[in-house]
């Protein structure tokens, strides 16, 4: 786990507010073209909906209602930066990276913003939270394959 120092705390708290800032406002995308999916951490009551347009195994647009706490804003911030990377194996895989990274089996993620949640690690209670982005492309993407 990274050493826990005040400049690291003041590192985490500085990305988090820039990655929070991507999200803040809702942008929320028409129905159709978009598909919608709601989740809520069960712990901590965060919550996100999330627009996804599917095409092609991509997600080409992406919209957004956040209402969760600083983690799971940031989280979903990072996710919006990533847009242009969005296909189901990158999402399923970068997710399950953030996961072993919330449980301490790794520290480092295909996508290097997501270390700062090791930080995180002794508050389980917020980790659905940071894990919700991912929840809602998953869902997206199993519905994107039932439609066919």
């Amino acid at each position: 786990m990274p050493e826990l120092t005040e400049e690291s705390l003041e590192d985490f708290y500085r990305t988090l507010k820039r990655y929070q800032q991507r999200v803040h406002a809702d942008q929320r995308l028409p129905a159709p073209p978009a598909d919608s999916v709601s989740v809520r951490s069960r712990l901590c009551g965060s919550a996100l909906t999330l627009d996804a347009v599917i095409a092609d195994g991509r997600v080409q647009q992406l919209g957004w209602s956040v209402h969760a706490c600083a983690l799971g804003q940031a989280c979903t911030g990072i996710v919006a930066e990533h847009l242009a990377e969005l296909d189901e194996a990158t999402v399923r895989r970068v997710g399950a990276q953030l996961r072993a990274i919330l449980k301490g089996e790794r520290d480092t993620s295909d996508w290097p913003e997501l270390a700062m949640f090791a930080l995180v690690r002794d508050v389980p209670n917020r980790h659905g939270s940071a894990l919700l982005p991912f929840e809602a492309l998953r869902q997206l993407f199993d519905r994107a394959h039932a439609r066919g």
